[in-house]
Order: C-alpha cells, then sequence, then structure tokens
C-alpha cells in the first residue's frame, strides 16, 4: 500500500476532461494520485474514458481501478491485479487531514466529483 498525505485537493474540468487530483504540494508534489474522465465515443465502456495516474507511474492508465472508497480521512484506490506491476502496488492511499483549510468544501466537491466520474462505471465506489 502506497499512503501519502494529501495537503492540496482539486476537482477540476478541462478541455472536457472531468479530473481529480490529489498532492502533497499544489504547485510540485512529490506524491499525487489523479483519476480523470473522458467521454468519447471512441470508448467501448465507460471504463475506457476513466484514467488513473500516480506518482508511481510514468503515465495515465486507462480502465485500471477497482474500486474506490471515500472516508472523511482519506481517499483509498484499489487498481485491477493485471496494473499492479504498472502502478508498484494494488492500494494508494490519500490520507485527508482534517485540519487543513477548507476540509469540508473540498470533501463534498470531492465526493461529488467521484459521483460524476464514476457515474455508469463498473467500478465499485465506497462513499
Amino acid at each position: 500500500m502506497k499512503k501519502f498525505v494529501a495537503s492540496t485537493i482539486k476537482c477540476y474540468e478541462e478541455d472536457g476532461v472531468l479530473i481529480i487530483a490529489l498532492g502533497d504540494d499544489p504547485e510540485n508534489p512529490a506524491n499525487f494520485m489523479m483519476i480523470t474522465r473522458l467521454d468519447d465515443e471512441d470508448n467501448a465502456t465507460v471504463n475506457d474514458g476513466i484514467g488513473f495516474q500516480t506518482h508511481e507511474a510514468d503515465y495515465e492508465m486507462p480502465d485500471a481501478i477497482a474500486k474506490v472508497s471515500l472516508r472523511s480521512d482519506s481517499l483509498e484506490v484499489l487498481v485491477k491485479p493485471e496494473y499492479i506491476d504498472f502502478f508498484g502496488d494494488s492500494i494508494f492511499v490519500a490520507e485527508i487531514p482534517p485540519d487543513s483549510t477548507n476540509s469540508l468544501t473540498q470533501f463534498s466537491a470531492l465526493k461529488d466529483e467521484l459521483q460524476t466520474i464514476f457515474s455508469g462505471a463498473q467500478v465499485e465506489l465506497v462513499i
């Protein structure tokens, strides 16, 4: 399991891509995870449009997420078994500090964005 403290949480849309980014620094994170969704007519399934990238991977991998669990203090992503070697681990956890500024606002935005990104996907989403 790879863990880091997510001092920065960003949920936004850029060029039609929904993005959730969590990192240990707002400018130059050493540890991060990103979940993206691009709905494209070329995608065979919704999962094909959902990407995952971490500081452990050189690039984003589509359809690599098996399960996502959001708790009040963390976001946990379980990678599908066939992608464990690519990412270097099966579980990635971003710990969300309770005392961070706007933590309630960030948590609410994160929850909403996760529901949007995984809508219609075959990924287990636990909130």
